[in-house]
């Protein structure tokens, strides 16, 4: 795996929660903030914008799509955790690959939901096969604006090609609390039921991750996500 071998002059767009939890994994790493940008003038004054090498965007659905455009005309590599805004993801990835900017996308950045998916995915073909009847449960803090979360809408693309004869998985979403996210796959038949069960219990691996993730971009053109610096 390539990674980046000094440190990294990072901007963060969006400084929410987990836009201060990125913070504190990058200098806990030894990399550097240069601007933090969490509103439309932000972008216009932001001191040490231009100093940056990666952008991390952990911003709100309605913004994040044009903060990437900003990193675009700036070519300035963006790192993308905001979910909710899928339908423009399309249009955005053509111009990432025509223009050879640097995106890198994921709808979850811990590392624990991508071995989870991983084995999801294993148990959907057994199961699946067997005449299984999925499930897929989600819950999240009542600040998430997004429903299902974006990981559910993932785990719900990885599983339907194992199951033959599913056009679709209803996902139940529940939003109580400060939960920071819990992922359910089950699977149901007449006799007995299997869950497999993801848990956050904080946000620090989702920060870790995208720190990881731009690091891997710096120095790289094109369009990635979680599958790409993991392997699987």
């Amino acid at each position: 795996m390539k990674e980046c071998q000094h440190p990294l002059r990072i901007a963060l767009s969006g400084y929410g929660r987990m836009g201060k939890e990125v913070e504190k994994a990058a200098l806990a790493q030894g990399h550097v903030i240069t601007a933090r940008i969490d509103n439309e003038d932000d972008w216009k004054s932001a001191q040490g914008l231009e100093d940056a090498e990666v952008a991390i965007d952990f911003s709100v659905p309605e913004t994040a799509p044009g903060n990437i455009l900003r990193c675009f005309e700036r070519r300035l590599p963006v790192v993308v955790g905001t979910t909710g805004w899928t339908d423009r993801l399309p249009e955005i990835k053509e111009r990432c690959l025509r223009e050879k900017q640097a995106l890198f996308v994921a709808a979850n950045f811990s590392i624990g939901v991508h071995v989870f998916m991983a084995a999801a995915r294993f148990l959907a073909q057994k199961a699946g096969a067997q005449g299984y009847r999925p499930r897929i449960e989600e819950t999240h803090h009542i600040h998430k604006l997004d429903k299902p979360s974006g990981t559910a809408l993932v785990l719900k693309r990885n599983i339907l090609p194992f199951l033959a004869g599913t056009e679709d998985i209803a996902i139940s979403s529940l939003r109580e609390g400060e939960t920071v996210g819990v992922h359910k796959l089950g699977f149901d038949s007449p006799t007995d039921g299997i869950e497999l069960i993801h848990t956050a219990k904080n946000r620090q691996g989702l920060a870790s991750g995208a720190v990881l993730a731009a690091q891997w971009l710096h120095g790289r053109t094109g369009f990635f996500g979680m599958e790409d610096l993991l392997g699987f």
